[in-house]
């Protein structure tokens, strides 16, 4: 009888043991990029943050291929996202779904409630890894402005720490 109140205790108050097998790659991407990559690469106006990770991988922004880490890939198709770990990032009581921006520096940034606002702008991809490949796990980081097209690409290691990173840019032309 004992084990049955108890069972039912435990059940009821929702006591368990529960591990998060991902770290949080866009959190600790952010970070890396408020702490380190702006003041290296400061900008001239405040860059443009979202809350939510959706805001943060809107569909046009994909996964590039982070040919300057010294590595040479046939294409981007060589790369797939973390799909379970994209998967529990649906779920608006996850614990990967919002960004954490307290400590965030005011003149650096600006926090935008959608994914809309002028230049310049910052977007973080879903980690990808390689497709039959080692465990590292890749996030691009784009910083957008008007004429301009920043990539920072991360690499991390199984446990969530950065290994590597490097910077590509791209100019924009217009034509009318």
């Amino acid at each position: 009888m004992k084990k049955i109140i108890l069972l039912t205790f435990l059940l009821n108050c929702g006591i368990g043991i529960s591990q998060t097998e991902f770290p949080f790659y866009e959190q600790i991407a952010f970070d890396f990029y408020k702490s380190t990559l702006i003041d290296s690469f400061p900008t001239k106006k405040k860059v443009k943050v979202y809350p939510y990770v959706l805001d943060f991988q809107p569909d046009y922004f994909v996964f590039n291929n982070p040919s300057c880490l010294g590595i040479k890939w046939k294409s981007n198709e060589q790369f797939e996202p973390l799909k379970d770990y994209v998967k529990t990032q649906m779920n608006i009581d996850s614990d990967r779904f919002e960004l954490d921006f307290s400590n965030l520096n005011k003149k650096k940034f600006k926090v935008k409630k959608r994914g809309k606002g002028n230049y310049p702008r910052l977007n973080i991809t879903a980690p990808h890894k390689e497709i039959d490949g080692t465990e590292r796990i890749f996030v691009n980081i784009h910083e957008t402005h008007e004429y301009l097209w920043i990539t920072y690409h991360l690499e991390f290691n199984e446990k969530g720490e950065i290994i590597n990173w490097c910077r590509n840019y791209a100019e924009v032309i217009r034509t009318y």
